[in-house]
C-alpha cells in the first residue's frame, strides 16, 4: 500500500508542478498571468467545443447531440466540483481526458474517433504537449464549475 500512495502522491506532484509550468510559461509568452489564465482558459474551452461539446453539449451539461446514440449518459461536466464536495478533482479529470481512467467504457478506447490522436499518449500522459493540451480542458472545465 505505501508504494501505491507514493505512486499516486507523485502522480498529484507531477501534474501540480506541470500545471504551474504552463501558466508561468504562458504567463511569460502573454505578458500577464490574468491574460495568461485567460488565453489557457480560451484554448481549452476551444478544445472543448472541438473535442467534448458533441456528447456533453455546448453548455457541458450532458445534452449535446450524440448523447441521445450513446449507451450511458453523457455527465454534467459542471457539477464535476459540487459532486467532489465542492472541490474540483483535478486528477480524475486529468485522466479521464487522458485515457488512463476509462469510466466504465463511456469514451471508448484511446482511439476513439471522436478524440483521435488528440488525446493518444503512452496512458500516463508523459508527452508535454498532450499535458499541455490537457491542462488547458483542464483550466476551462474548472472555470465553468456551478
Amino acid at each position: 500500500m505505501k508504494n501505491v500512495n507514493s505512486i499516486l502522491s507523485a502522480g498529484r506532484l507531477r501534474i501540480s508542478m506541470t500545471l504551474g509550468v504552463a501558466m508561468t510559461a504562458a504567463a511569460l509568452i502573454v505578458g500577464t498571468p490574468a491574460m495568461a489564465g485567460e488565453e489557457i482558459e480560451a484554448a481549452g474551452e476551444r478544445r472543448y467545443m472541438d473535442y467534448c461539446a458533441t456528447c456533453h453539449g455546448a453548455d457541458a451539461k450532458g445534452a449535446g447531440p450524440y448523447a441521445t446514440m450513446l449507451t450511458k449518459k453523457p455527465s454534467d461536466l459542471t457539477l464535476l466540483s459540487k459532486n467532489n464536495g465542492g472541490a474540483f478533482p483535478f486528477e480524475r479529470v486529468f485522466e479521464t481526458i487522458d485515457g488512463r481512467d476509462m469510466i466504465g467504457g463511456a469514451h471508448g478506447s484511446e482511439d476513439m474517433p471522436v478524440w483521435g490522436s488528440a488525446w493518444k499518449g503512452t496512458g500516463v500522459a508523459s508527452d508535454a504537449g498532450l499535458r499541455g493540451r490537457v491542462l488547458e480542458m483542464l483550466i476551462y472545465l474548472k472555470s465553468i464549475q456551478q
